[in-house]
């Protein structure tokens, strides 16, 4: 692994096992929610992973945090392999991981102050310090999170926080103990857009002042264009694009990004010219495709694409895709 590379992922996979049938004949189903993906976040930089509910993007998030456990693969952060590790062993590198959640209603503890809130983590991984300096590193995280004065917010519930409140004092209680790596699963997609922008901004200072690496998880591709550096593309629990930010937006390979990219560019035009980007159809994850996932929802397949599953290609420089029939594409749109 590269010096610069803080996490690696390989050939991590996800299979659930869904129930169905009943009682006297019951029927279990495979659920392939990520299959076989493969992507680096390096030192101080957002990798953004955008794509459509149940892409597997929370799922991948989730493992890396160790918050589930893998079908299969491996995850290395900091030359480690995760995977590998025993519980106690894992808890000792979750005060260098953390996580911010989609929800700020359901992840604060309604019956708790913000005060013991925030003294939660300390108190699990650094428990040698007094009282004081714990305190003291609540206030001071608080007003990292520019709710001032600190004390006017330590003795109130979550319900007495409005809903950008919530999800600045949860993204407190990630940085408190000084994590080198966050994991950020669409943390304003449950906020009103008068104060998503504010949330972005402040994650994005976090990382300038603190050094912070992050993923970045969303399926608005406006926001991971503001937020990211890199962005991997995901869908039916592959990634099908990957790359600077600025090369997926300016030049998307794969036909599924170029579907998103019209959309955020022209909604009008994307919808008049819908059906030569992106066909109708329903996203099956209890079938792993012989070819190309995309295949079923694709203008543009080929017969390859039905029998040869793509794998990701470099096209420019650290931009990848995995799809049969890129060239082509590009020679039409060039």
């Amino acid at each position: 692994m590269d010096k610069s590379t803080l996490l690696k992922v390989s050939n991590l996979k996800k299979t659930f096992i869904k129930k169905s049938g009943t009682f006297l004949k019951r029927r279990k189903t495979e659920v392939y929610a990520v299959n076989n993906i493969n992507f680096e976040v390096n030192k101080g930089e957002i990798l953004g992973i955008i794509g459509e509910s149940g892409c597997g993007k929370t799922s991948t998030a989730r493992m890396v945090m160790r918050l589930m456990k893998e079908t299969k693969g491996e995850i290395t952060f900091e030359g480690v392999n995760l995977c590998n590790l025993k519980e106690s062993e894992t808890n000792k590198i979750r005060k260098k991981m953390q996580m911010i959640f989609q929800d700020p209603y359901d992840t604060l503890n309604p019956g708790m102050k913000i005060l013991d809130i925030l003294m939660e983590p300390i108190n699990a991984h650094e428990k040698g310090l007094t009282y004081e300096e714990k305190y003291q590193k609540v206030i001071e995280a608080i007003e990292a999170i520019e709710l001032r004065p600190a004390q006017d917010f330590i003795h109130r519930f979550p319900h007495q926080l409005s809903g950008g409140q919530r999800q600045r004092i949860a993204i407190a209680r990630a940085i408190i103990l000084n994590p080198s790596f966050i994991a950020a699963d669409e943390p304003t997609s449950m906020l009103d857009v008068s104060v998503r922008a504010g949330i972005l901004n402040l994650l994005l200072d976090l990382r300038k002042k603190m050094g912070l690496t992050m993923m970045f998880i969303t399926h608005d591709l406006s926001t991971a264009s503001y937020m990211c550096d890199r962005i991997a593309v995901m869908y039916q629990g592959k990634i099908v694009e990957i790359g600077p930010t600025k090369k997926i937006i300016q030049n998307p390979s794969h036909p599924y990004t170029k579907a998103l990219v019209a959309v955020v560019k022209d909604l009008n035009n994307f919808i008049k010219n819908r059906e030569k980007l992106i066909l109708d159809g329903e996203v099956d994850a209890t079938k792993e495709e012989k070819g190309c996932p995309f295949v079923a929802r694709c203008p543009h397949k080929e017969a390859v694409c039905h029998t040869q599953v793509p794998v990701l290609e470099d096209v420019d420089r650290g931009h990848s895709v995995s799809c049969h029939c890129h060239i082509e594409l590009l020679e039409k749109t060039s």
